[in-house]
């Protein structure tokens, strides 16, 4: 827990200490710590919370008591070098005036100078803020991560909520399922997701109430670049070495036992559209966890930092609502070698961030980046390790174009002879899953424009217009399958 470790560090005498965490979150931690602190050893620590627009105040009172004059930055640090109380001092969003444009070299002294002195006394500093860069403090200040509120924390909240609700309103049942549907979000946006829901529903119960919070999580995440779904059952063909390896680590995703390996993921690469989208989606119904389709172009920000920080902001939420699967698409186009210098370096330090948090992540989130052009990626993204696994995924052979046929003819009710289906399959030979997909779709859409059943002519008229892309790509092909056979695993 945070703020057992943050007590270590205080009672220890750290003078300067960080913690990133979300802005609705700044409340939160505010009163955690505040609640936490005042059973610290030897009758507790005062918490004084800074602002820039009302200056420095002591939390716990009933009233928030300011103190004058110290909404200035230097101001604030000389109130706090001129005080000998037992305190934690949380300054929320100081760090603009450490660096950036904002940046005061006398702040910076006088903060660095504070730090030293500080350290004999019972006075520690907290600078609160969303994401922390300081070089300059280097060794003199440790950073924590408030992060998003545990499965424990969300059940405990949501319990206190439930239980204040006014006579009259129908209390809802306070169960994993609800858990669920909050997870990924703070505690201040679940507190607004219920308020908001009991205004529109008064007669609320836990699975209108698990909509109405997912629908929040829906749309938060959908200002992150990212799409989260749940298909019970996506169906698809052939890939019988994958779906193999993926079996036998059904089992170890997720498990409690923290002495068996976690799966990290796979990285699947191939010919456009034989089918990689679709085995991300199937994965997360193999795995039965919700998957998270993030477009990491949309994350990037022309503000020098943002792009990083909202990918550290995907990736924790997509540990906070773990076991996941996050599916990252054609990923050679986000990371671009990694080593940009057109983007200022933007793609250079998306490319760090991810590949770092790849190496430290505890949490069951089992990613699938996908990919059309592997020359781009450097060599350790690739290197083993990073993934469990790299599978080509080439142009299905005549057993899945079998499996890709039936799945899409089942879909709108086709009846074919086993003989027709055979001639189709030998007649898609080098088609893609998405050509075969396209055949029997038009196929349908020719026969139903002419208010007829669908004949197998249909489909043969259809496959005449079709030049595969194979035919069309077939030197980009030749390439992908000679890099294949070095450095990745057939998934067939």
């Amino acid at each position: 827990m945070i703020f057992t470790e943050i007590e270590h560090f205080v009672t220890a005498n750290f003078s300067l200490l960080g913690v990133t965490c979300t802005p609705s979150s700044v409340s939160s931690f505010t009163r955690e710590l505040t609640a936490y602190a005042a059973n610290y050893p030897d009758e507790g620590y005062e918490v004084f919370f800074w602002t820039y627009d009302k200056g420095l105040g002591k939390c716990g009172s009933q009233e928030f008591e300011l103190l004058p004059n110290t909404n200035d930055p230097l101001n604030v640090l000389e109130q706090i070098e001129d005080t000998q109380d037992k305190a934690v001092y949380v300054l929320h969003n100081f760090q603009q005036f450490l660096t950036g444009q904002k940046a005061d070299p006398l702040v910076v002294a006088r903060l660095f100078n504070l730090a030293h002195k500080l350290k004999t006394t019972n006075q520690t500093i907290i600078l609160l803020e969303e994401d922390i860069k300081l070089p300059m403090f280097e060794g003199l200040i440790h950073v924590f991560d408030y992060g998003l509120p545990s499965a424990a924390v969300i059940k405990a909240f949501l319990k206190q909520l439930v239980n204040r609700l006014p006579p009259g309103i129908t209390k809802p049942h306070v169960g994993n399922e609800l858990v669920r549907s909050c997870q990924g979000l703070t505690i201040a946006e679940i507190n607004d997701a219920i308020r908001f829901s009991l205004k529109k529903y008064p007669q609320l119960n836990s699975d209108i109430l698990g909509q109405q919070v997912n629908q929040f999580k829906l749309a938060k995440l959908k200002r992150l670049g990212v799409e989260l779904s749940h298909e019970p059952d996506v169906k698809v063909g052939g890939f019988k070495t994958l779906k193999t390896w993926l079996t036998r680590r059904k089992k170890l995703f997720a498990s409690p036992n923290k002495k068996l390996p976690q799966p990290k993921g796979v990285m699947l690469v191939g010919v456009p559209g034989c089918g990689k989208s679709l085995i991300a989606k199937n994965i997360g119904s193999e795995l039965g966890v919700p998957v998270m389709h993030l477009d990491i172009r949309s994350l990037y920000h022309s503000l020098l930092g943002e792009t990083e920080k909202n990918l550290r902001r995907v990736l924790k939420t997509a540990e906070a609502i773990a076991p996941v699967c996050l599916w990252i698409d054609e990923i050679e186009k986000a990371f671009d070698g990694g080593s940009s210098t057109h983007d200022g370096g933007v793609s250079k330090g998306v490319f760090g961030t991810f590949l770092n948090w790849m190496q430290e992540k505890q949490q069951p989130v089992f990613v699938v980046a996908t990919a059309n052009k592997v020359n781009s990626l450097p060599p350790e993204f690739l290197r083993k390790g990073r993934f469990d696994e790299i599978f080509f995924v080439d142009l299905p052979n005549t057993e899945e174009r079998s499996d890709i046929l039936a799945i899409h003819l089942k879909k709108f009710e086709i009846n074919l002879s086993v003989e027709q289906v055979q001639t189709l399959v030998k007649k898609t030979e080098d088609f893609t899953g998405a050509e075969i997909a396209y055949l029997v779709t038009e196929a349908v859409t020719l026969a139903h424009a002419e208010e007829r059943q669908l004949s197998l002519l249909d489909l043969e008229t259809v496959l005449k217009e079709i030049t595969p892309q194979a035919d069309r790509d077939y030197e980009s092909i030749q390439q992908i399958r000679s890099w294949a056979r070095l450095m990745a695993r057939p998934a067939s």
